[in-house]
């Protein structure tokens, strides 16, 4: 049942990435799709794991659905297209932009838990 539930959600994260990558209608050198798409899997990580049900939920939502939508190979790609220069800095702005969005996602369920 694990092994089904990752399978669905990869395939829906994967499907949902690629229909962003496709929309987006500005590709410029630092604010991508990839960088969105990153910081929203970012933000649902943070989510996930604030709220405690990283292990119950880690088949469907953390490996699958965030899995299938995040994608460190194609940052890999956008990081070598760009001349030498700018490398560096869009890595750190897709690195630190992740781990802002995660941190923003326990501070919501730290707010948002503590009020329900």
């Amino acid at each position: 049942m694990t092994l089904l539930s990752v399978f669905v959600g990869a395939a829906l994260g994967a499907m949902l990435r690629y229909v962003i990558i496709m929309i987006w209608p500005v590709q410029s050198s630092y604010f991508t799709a990839i960088l969105i798409i990153n910081s929203v899997g970012a933000l649902g990580m943070g989510i996930v794991f604030a709220s405690g049900q990283l292990s119950a939920l880690n088949g469907f939502w953390s490996v699958g659905l965030l899995g299938g939508f995040t994608t460190f190979s194609t940052m890999m790609v956008q990081s070598a297209q760009l001349p030498f220069n700018k490398q560096l800095r869009y890595l750190m702005i897709q690195l630190i932009g992740g781990m802002l969005c995660f941190y923003m996602g326990v501070i919501i369920v730290n707010i948002f838990g503590t009020m329900a």
